[in-house]
């Protein structure tokens, strides 16, 4: 979709403002830089920064992973044809994709300033795991969906300890499966940032064709 003239206006002073509380973190280090630094260095109200950001760590950390639209996550948790961890790569690296243009070097330093920062280390852990929540569901929710087609175990009701277990390894397998999507991610991330000329999406492809291969090793 097309975006007007006023939202590429709000989208190029939001990079302004990022950009410019980055690079005044990296000169002058985190606790050292004020809101009223970064707007003046952006040209941007406190009105505006605080309506775009609410705090100057949010514009540090950068915008969350976005959840997925309700018809990616009915799609992922209904697909019957690939294997639940390439799904959700390629349903994660979509998403991505629809954000548009990542700015890798804002993304390096970005990751540079966290890691020197014990506080911004742990709000970007609170981030990471308030992610794993959410996907962890909706993985859950495809090994249910899988489980009540029949595909995975004995179809028909089920006693409570059963039903019990079920649950406790569906949690399991979810989080395990999280757990590996990160290392794909972040592993995709790193070849991309040394790579930009290839997409995110062919670098995830040529990621899960690797990872078919170690299976079958």
């Amino acid at each position: 979709m097309t975006m007007s003239l006023r939202e590429k206006k709000r989208e190029l002073l939001k990079a302004t403002i990022e950009r410019s509380a980055v690079d005044l973190v990296l000169e002058h280090g985190y606790n050292n830089v004020t809101v009223d630094m970064i707007c003046e260095a952006s040209l941007a109200s406190q009105r505006t920064f605080f309506n775009y950001f609410g705090s100057k760590e949010a514009v540090i950390l950068g915008p969350p992973p976005p959840a997925p639209d309700p018809s990616l996550i009915d799609e992922f948790v209904h697909h019957r044809d690939g294997d639940v961890l390439s799904d959700l790569a390629r349903m994660m690296t979509r998403i991505l994709g629809e954000r548009g243009d990542v700015d890798l070097q804002l993304w390096r330093d970005r990751r540079e300033i966290i890691r020197q920062d014990p506080d911004l280390m742990r709000s970007q852990a609170e981030r990471i795991a308030a992610k794993d929540t959410e996907l962890t569901e909706i993985v859950k929710r495809r090994l249910r969906a899988r489980r009540a087609a029949g595909d995975d175990a004995v179809t028909g009701d089920q006693p409570d300890a059963d039903a019990d277990a079920a649950s406790r390894d569906d949690d399991r397998q979810a989080r395990l499966i999280v757990n590996l999507w990160w290392g794909i991610a972040r592993y995709a991330m790193k070849l991309w940032a040394e790579e930009p000329d290839q997409t995110p999406q062919q670098i995830t492809d040529d990621l899960l064709t690797v990872l078919a291969r170690i299976k079958e090793a």
